[in-house]
């Protein structure tokens, strides 16, 4: 064998181990910097608008918006509804804590959403901040309407006594 023929081979070895490093690094990279995962929002408030509730009132809101968004109530107490979202093998579970001037959706669990809790801080598939954000807006809408119903089908104020004859 000649020198040149053991360059070569030895050049060869060598480019061969840096390929394969640089794929390992890239698939290591890649798979830390998932593209559908982004900083998760684990607590969303929501403004209720309009002054105090009725509890009742709440709750029909907070029923509707999960059906109109397919999310299945788990539990239900005062103060507290716990909801699942499931589509195509992901889930999501939520809780939605409410007062008469407030809401808020908060994480639970998740499973298939790529979470993380990193020194970053904490990410999630971009779906699940999806998911929420429109429950939230839907709250919103939903508390809004019951709102305005309840106001508008209350009863009026009796008239005012009519002045006393002098």
């Amino acid at each position: 064998m000649t020198s040149q023929s053991t360059v070569l081979t030895f050049v060869r070895r060598v480019s061969a181990v840096v390929s394969l490093a640089v794929f390992v690094f890239v698939a290591l990279a890649a798979q830390g910097c998932d593209h559908r995962a982004q900083p998760m929002v684990r607590s969303v408030p929501v403004a209720l608008g309009g002054g105090p509730a009725d509890p009742k009132v709440i709750e029909g809101a907070i029923e509707m918006s999960f059906a109109r968004r397919h999310w299945q109530i788990k539990e239900h107490a005062p103060g507290r509804y716990v909801a699942e979202y499931a589509e195509k093998g992901h889930s999501a579970t939520v809780a939605v804590m409410y007062d008469p001037q407030s809401a808020r959706i908060d994480y639970v669990d998740s499973s298939g959403l790529l979470y993380a809790n990193g020194p970053e801080g904490e990410v999630i598939h971009r779906n699940y901040n999806n998911w929420v954000k429109n429950l939230a807006n839907d709250l919103r809408i939903n508390m809004s309407q019951a709102q305005l119903s309840a106001s508008s089908s209350a009863p009026a104020a009796p008239p005012a006594p009519a002045p006393a004859p002098k």
